[in-house]
């Protein structure tokens, strides 16, 4: 089959062909392809997560908080990165509680 003619596949038609391939069951298949996007977003985002982390010498959100506080840290760009931090965090708990209710 070329390419074409595989893209014009619904997708639905796809996972029922791969199912039946591997024997399991559709829905089974749909939950575990899910689980598996979202483990690997969810990875992503804790890799960005660390990279601003380590930027300051930091283990969490608290910790980068308070330096900028005491002054330890100039206050830009660590503001917008304690944002982009603490908005990773709410966004990879969402995925985690996402796959919790896989």
């Amino acid at each position: 089959m070329d390419v074409m003619t595989r893209n014009k596949i619904p997708i639905r038609k796809t996972y029922e062909n791969i199912a039946q391939k591997f024997v399991i069951f559709y829905e089974q298949l749909l939950r575990d392809s899910l689980k598996s996007y979202l483990l690997t977003r969810k990875q992503e985002l804790m890799n960005e997560r660390f990279e601003i982390l380590s930027r300051y010498t930091v283990t969490n959100v608290t910790e980068l908080e308070e330096k900028i506080k005491q002054g330890i840290l100039v206050e830009h760009p660590s503001w917008e990165d304690l944002i982009d931090l603490k908005n990773l965090e709410t966004e990879i708990q969402g995925i985690q509680d996402d796959i919790g209710s896989l």
